[in-house]
């Protein structure tokens, strides 16, 4: 479902980010299925909207709910929100046999008509930070060249949120080395600034080279260099920082110094060894965790990180961002199948809540609390609050807002999470493909994320997309394409030995064959090192052997597995969901119990 932010009708204005109604500039308070209705409605601009629509829309297509009375129910209360009569509804009118439509909703260009004339807060200026170029003919250094970028535009975005928003680093990647002018960058992203750098080498010394420019005119606002890596690190955030503020005066601030006092360590080295450990987790995390595990994907890069990190906290103990990348790394390599819960995410807690100790500003820190309590303690309520406090400081904070995307559709609340995934689209729209079809695997829209990645041809895909589509391509039995997309995925991460047994079993015994394979393996492995019961539990599930599933998911429940907080949205697990065993596993989940 495509939304705007804000959706206006009569004197109501619909926010989907916010997850309000208000009306003159006041809540209205309205339950969440009855939110997610008019949500529904509001978005379709006066078209009609049939109730089958709305069933699978809002109770994902259940036959086994009372969705007739949930319908009834949810259109009255709106109606009790908007102050409507329901014999001569204003807003919201019914098409009797049809369904429902809402009347009123200003289109594009009445609504910007609108806008022009209402006093409103500015839109606030977009900024990108470009992979800073590696020219010191060391390759070794481009660890540094891309996490000095990213920890740059990470901080940026987290300083005045309301009027400044930082694109995401994954979009920023996309122009490493290119031949573009800023101005097509600009106009491409619609971005209002851009920072770049470069690091060269002079005999053994290092130097930072950066420059700000305005996009509107290509000037160049500021610029410098910075003899010392470590330290210009540090400068060039400083200093970056307060060029913007000069130049969007009196659009931002004066850039706080307590924020970036908090935000910066000590020791410059400590900085140093930070960015390049964020570097490789980024690498490695934004693979999907479901299919790491059961293929056992090399985990390196988890683990060169988390080296980094601990420098990074023995040469500054107080330095809170080197907390939050060791408990990103321990979340991490248990989610993607490498550690038993039990080993990665009390720990995990423990440097989070040091993190929040040290700065309890810092959105890095709530994301890392709220990550423990959504996979491991599943205590939707409080990651939910700790997700919304990481946004609230860094809106242009693509994690968190992807992951919250993941808790609202494990919830339930799919209009919230698709609202979710398009605002991660608006900070990290050339990175979004993967995010957007994991969000649609998510929601069971397995058929569009067939026919929106299945093109004519060879397409080249990151790694998370294949793997999401060998998910796809199996749910809807397209076996053949299905070994494909898994065997693409597998060599993109160099496992190209798996990838070619893989496809001698397909060619010798069919697809029944492949599971029957990746079952002995899990097994096997399983003697040997730590596999995830749940990972053995979705084998036996993809093969038909109920009573083997649920030996193994109880075994998945007892050790609290990460991904188990998903149970509701894997698809491997659809067939069973109404059985009695299934839903007393189910009601272990999502409450902060055991």
């Amino acid at each position: 479902m495509s939304t705007d932010r804000l959706i206006r009708f009569a004197d109501f204005e619909l926010d989907v980010e916010r997850y309000q109604l208000r009306r003159a500039g006041h809540t209205i308070r309205i339950e969440r299925l009855p939110m997610d209705l008019l949500i529904l409605l509001a978005s379709r601009r006066g078209e009609l909207v049939a109730r089958a629509d709305i069933v699978d829309r809002i109770w994902g297509g259940s036959p086994f709910r009372d969705t007739e009375n949930g319908i009834n129910t949810a259109i009255r209360k709106i109606r009790i929100a908007l102050e409507e009569d329901p014999a001569t509804p204003c807003h919201l009118i019914t098409v009797k046999g049809k369904g429902y439509r809402l009347d009123g909703v200003l289109n594009a260009s009445r609504e910007a008509a609108v806008i022009e004339s209402a006093t409103v807060a500015p839109a606030p200026a977009r900024a990108l930070v470009l992979p800073f170029a590696n020219l010191t003919g060391d390759a070794a250094n481009e660890s540094l060249c891309s996490a000095l970028a990213d920890e740059i535009s990470a901080t940026l975005g987290a300083l005045d949120p309301e009027r400044l928003l930082m694109i995401a680093r994954t979009t920023a990647t996309r122009y490493r080395d290119t031949p573009k002018r800023i101005s097509e960058i600009a106009r491409e992203l619609k971005v209002d600034y851009v920072l770049e750098g470069s690091i060269t080498q002079e005999a053994s010394r290092l130097r930072v080279l950066t420059r700000l420019i305005r996009c509107a005119d290509e000037v160049q606002i500021w610029s410098c260099a910075h003899e010392s890596v470590a330290q210009g690190a540090l400068d060039v955030l400083k200093e970056v920082a307060a060029a913007l503020a000069r130049d969007l005066t009196p659009a931002l601030g004066e850039p706080r110094p307590t924020a970036l006092a908090r935000r910066l360590p000590v020791d410059p080295a400590a900085h140093d060894a930070y960015v390049r450990g964020r570097y490789y987790w980024y690498r490695r995390v934004h693979f999907d965790a479901g299919f790491s595990a059961h293929h056992a994907v090399d985990g390196e890069d988890f683990f060169r990180s988390r080296t980094y990190f601990e420098t990074a906290v023995e040469r500054d103990p107080d330095y809170a961002l080197g907390y939050t990348g060791l408990s990103n790394y321990y979340g991490s390599t248990v989610v993607h199948g490498f550690f038993p819960p039990i080993e990665g995410w009390p720990l995990a807690r423990e440097l989070a809540e040091n993190a929040l100790e040290l700065d309890p500003d810092l959105p890095e820190a709530h994301h890392a609390l709220a990550a423990v309590q959504y996979f491991f303690e599943w205590d939707w309520g409080k990651a939910e609050a700790g997700f919304k406090a990481a946004l609230q400081r860094n809106p242009g904070y693509p994690e968190a807002q992807r992951l919250y995307a993941r808790l609202l559709a494990a919830a339930g609340r799919r209009a919230e999470s698709e609202a979710a995934m398009e605002h991660a689209e608006r900070v990290d729209p050339l990175a979004f493909q993967g995010s957007r079809a994991f969000g649609m695997v998510l929601s069971g829209k397995y058929a569009e994320v067939v026919s929106e990645y299945l093109a004519p041809g060879h397409v080249e895909h990151p790694p998370l997309v294949y793997q999401l589509l060998a998910t796809a391509f199996e749910v809807k039995r397209l076996f053949a394409q299905a070994v494909d997309a898994t065997v693409e995925a597998l060599v993109s991460c160099g496992q190209q030995v798996r990838a070619a047994a893989i496809r001698a079993q397909w060619e010798a015994g069919g697809y029944d064959a492949v599971l029957r394979w990746y079952l002995d393996d899990l097994l096997t492995r399983r003697q040997s090192r730590y596999t995830s019961p749940l990972v053995i539990a979705e084998t036996y599930a993809r093969l038909a052997q109920p009573d083997e599933m649920f030996h193994w998911l109880e075994a998945a429940l007892a050790e609290r597995s990460s991904r188990l907080c998903e149970l509701r949205t894997n698809p491997w697990f659809q067939p069973y969901r109404l059985t009695g065993r299934m839903r007393l596993i189910e009601k272990h989940i999502g409450t902060g119990r055991a």
